[in-house]
């Protein structure tokens, strides 16, 4: 039995038709009707189709891995082009570049021919130099003023301190980072209002930025490094809820 086979077996299991299926997925009627007759080249490549797979799977109640598994036998993983490794081969070489001149060394020794010239000045003043520094300088009278009354002091009424306003509260940065095969993922408000939801493949960030409770719920925790505020966290379940002072609790809580 061909994977397209495979899927249609298990949507009719679950006594679902096309359309509702669509609906439950989010993925387009005619996209799955493609896939149940082996028409995958429109899934945008292997990585969303096994995506696809998985949400498909988790509706109809199916064993993803079996599907998944029908799908490697038939459609591998594409390999690298020989030519193109050479590429990125020949490109990542040094490069040589020219030696500057150190001008470092060139300032170092201008000072030094400057500090040579300015001491073999000094020993060769002449004496009639010397002895106009020696002559007495002029005495000049200073006179002190009379020193004032201290001024009285101002008193100036006291004004009531204003009262401080409440603190505002500041949002919450949450940052989602996928590896692996990456995962589905559902970000939502305490009102329960979605501020994100779909797949994020291997290497994709999603970055979400709310003053309030958020609640996250992933598909597969083990693919997804979580940062609240720019710091690395670790949930303690696929589904938890981050309180507005950027702490990290269950839904029960």
């Amino acid at each position: 039995m061909s994977i397209g086979s495979a899927l249609t077996a298990a949507r009719e299991r679950a006594d679902m038709t096309i359309e509702q299926l669509s609906a439950s997925t989010r993925i387009r009627s005619g996209l799955l009707t493609a896939m149940e007759a082996d028409d995958f080249s429109r899934c945008g490549g292997n990585f969303y189709a096994r995506g696809h797979i998985r949400a498909i799977a988790r509706v109809v109640k199916a064993d993803p891995e079996v599907l998944l598994a029908k799908f490697d036998e038939t459609h591998p993983a594409p390999q690298p082009d020989r030519n193109r490794r050479e590429e990125r081969a020949n490109s990542k070489r040094p490069t040589l570049h020219p030696a500057r001149p150190r001008w470092a060394v060139v300032l170092g020794a201008i000072l030094v021919g400057l500090m040579g010239w300015g001491m073999v000045r000094l020993f060769t003043l002449p004496s009639d130099v010397e002895a106009n520094a020696s002559k007495t300088a002029p005495t000049v009278a200073v006179t002190t003023p009379a020193p004032k009354p201290p001024a009285k002091p101002t008193l100036k009424p006291t004004t009531p301190a204003k009262p401080a306003k409440p603190a505002v509260p500041a949002k919450t940065k949450l940052t989602l980072t996928a590896r692996g095969d990456g995962s589905y993922v559902t970000i939502r408000d305490a009102k329960g209002l979605k501020l994100f939801q779909g797949l994020l493949g291997p290497g994709s960030t999603q970055t979400v930025t709310y003053k309030g409770e958020i609640r996250v719920s992933l598909e597969n925790g083990g693919n997804i490094t979580v940062f609240i505020n720019g710091t690395k966290s670790t949930p303690p379940a696929k589904r938890f809820t981050i309180t507005p002072t950027g702490k990290i609790a269950n839904p029960e809580d």
